[in-house]
């Protein structure tokens, strides 16, 4: 297990964030890919068909939700736990 950290751009970005990747009781995510990265704003698209952006503190940050997203998506890594503190979401990936 590896948890990772995104500075994002406040608490509430953070606290969205989480609750995306959040794992659902059947230990699945909703997440279906990454739909664009604007500057800091990363467009999630869920297995629903709907899209949420969060935006994160720098470019940095949003490149490397958007890799890490993206392999969760193609399904070779999965998300085992999410959380956030003030303004920075952890993510708990298996290795």
């Amino acid at each position: 297990m590896k948890t990772i950290k995104f500075e994002c751009e406040d608490r509430y970005e953070a606290e969205k964030l989480a609750g995306l990747v959040s794992v659902q009781k059947d230990y699945t995510v909703y997440i279906a890919g990454i739909s664009a990265v604007v500057g800091t704003e990363v467009v999630i698209k869920l297995k629903d068909h709907s899209s949420h952006a969060v935006i994160m503190k720098d470019e940095e940050s949003a490149g490397r939700l958007k890799n890490l997203l993206q392999v969760v998506a193609e399904g070779k890594t999965s998300i085992q736990a999410s959380d956030f503190d003030g303004s920075v979401a952890e993510i708990t990936i298996s290795d």
